[in-house]
């Protein structure tokens, strides 16, 4: 049996007013092009000269008219032969007839990826992109190995792509990488394809739905708020770095120190220059301690900078990551471990709440994970079975301002630069114990 698409394409003539002065008699030949609830119109460039006369049903009449006629039938038989499988609206088939090929339709899952790619690239930082190709390529390489062809994105073709086909993308990308890895691949992708079904899902007829939608089944709330308290350090650990001293050479003095200094870096012998960079390391991870601070906003030259103000001095600027305020107020403590630590171990990387250096960023970040989880480790003792890593002490410092000092959630959502949400599910929230105690405290006002 021939396999035959049928035509979903309207193709109808009308004549239009060529002036607005009445007894002008003559019209301009128009066709208008229907397609999946949208319309377009066009000029056929064609005039019928006495409409009362030459023009009958949407067609010229009359013998002499034959040649316009069938000008008119090739012009419909034209559109209507269009393969509706790769159209997106009547608009999209006028610019088809007036020579768009379909090499600039986006039909496939591919194209689709490639489509919204070239629309993020303008609204997203580098490093986002960097995230969203690197998901595309694992599509690709699964394609590629189980010997797929590319998707078609409508229902009508033949190889559409479908919620199994990603579910079995899914199962074999979690044979080859930690779970939480191939989840972000399907929410790369899965955002990908829904900013390119968003924009022509009134446009395309049969567009397949988001097939990367809940692939993943969310944690529950309170599981994911358990994970969270699980990431604090217990306070003690902090107190054992703060007790931990390295024997600085004679004259040597901290916040005199720029590491990445030549000077410093050609003048010194490799056990000075070691015990300088540990002593930096120590003041810089009490900081975050104290601060909460992300490591990507120490990339940032003024971000240890004290502002003062009438209600006293604070830490404040804007978070890299979610460019929402930040207001730290800074106690003595804190002051003081900032003016001993003088300058970052590390120069700049951060211009403009966003980084503009991602090679020096990753070096920092490597650099100074390599202290927390191999040397700090080892002359502190710790022996959990969680990693030292530098975004732990952002829920410590979340924790206990929560439960030691009961500062508010909303309070502690400012200090992070977070809305309380996130706060709440992905950094902290009040133990039983804190709850308790501010039950037994607001029940003693009324006895």
């Amino acid at each position: 049996m021939e396999n035959r698409i049928k035509s979903k394409i309207s193709v109808t003539f009308y004549l239009k007013k060529m002036s607005h002065d009445d007894a002008v008699k003559k019209r301009a030949v128009y066709t208008t092009i229907a397609f999946s609830g949208t319309s377009a119109k066009m000029s056929t460039g064609m005039v019928c000269e006495d409409p009362k006369i030459q023009w009958r049903k949407g067609m010229f009449e009359g013998r002499k008219f034959t040649d316009e006629n069938l000008e008119l039938l090739s012009i419909r038989n034209k559109i209507e032969a269009f393969d509706t499988r790769f159209c997106k609206s009547a608009n999209h088939i006028k610019d088809l007839y007036h020579g768009i090929t379909l090499d600039d339709i986006p039909m496939t899952i591919l194209e689709v990826f490639n489509e919204s790619l070239e629309k993020k690239h303008t609204k997203v930082k580098s490093a986002t992109i960097k995230c969203f190709k690197g998901s595309i390529s694992i599509f690709k390489l699964w394609m590629k190995e189980t010997q797929r062809p590319d998707f078609g994105v409508v229902q009508s073709h033949p190889n559409k792509i479908t919620k199994r086909l990603i579910q079995q993308f899914y199962n074999w990308d979690l044979e080859r990488v930690k779970e939480s890895t191939a989840n972000n691949h399907i929410f790369n992708l899965h955002h990908l394809y829904e900013l390119f079904h968003n924009i022509n899902v009134g446009d395309i007829d049969g567009l397949v739905p988001n097939p990367f939608k809940r692939i993943v089944e969310l944690e529950d709330k309170q599981e994911r708020v358990k994970k969270a308290l699980e990431r604090d350090l217990d306070w003690k650990w902090i107190e054992k770095i703060e007790n931990l001293k390295y024997k600085l050479p004679e004259g040597v003095v901290i916040n005199e120190i720029e590491l990445w200094d030549k000077e410093w870096l050609l003048g010194k012998d490799r056990e000075t220059k070691r015990v300088v960079k540990e002593e930096k390391f120590r003041l810089l991870t009490l900081i975050l301690a104290y601060t909460g601070l992300s490591f990507v906003d120490l990339g940032k030259a003024d971000v240890l900078n004290i502002h003062r103000t009438i209600t006293g001095p604070v830490l404040s600027g804007r978070r890299v990551k979610t460019k929402k305020i930040y207001t730290i107020p800074v106690t003595p403590k804190l002051d003081s471990l900032i003016k001993e630590l003088g300058s970052l171990p590390w120069k700049p990387f951060v211009n403009d709440k966003n980084i503009k250096d991602y090679k020096r960023c990753q070096r920092s970040y490597v650099w100074f994970s390599r202290y927390l989880t191999i040397d700090l480790s080892e002359q502190i003792g710790f022996d959990e079975d969680i990693t030292l890593t530098a975004h732990r002490f952002r829920h410590s410092f979340a924790m206990r301002m929560l439960n030691h000092y009961r500062f508010s959630l909303t309070n502690v959502a400012r200090m992070l630069g977070d809305r309380e949400d996130t706060v709440e599910e992905n950094y902290a929230n009040q133990d039983d114990d804190t709850i308790m105690k501010i039950f037994h405290e607001e029940m003693a006002r009324f006895n």
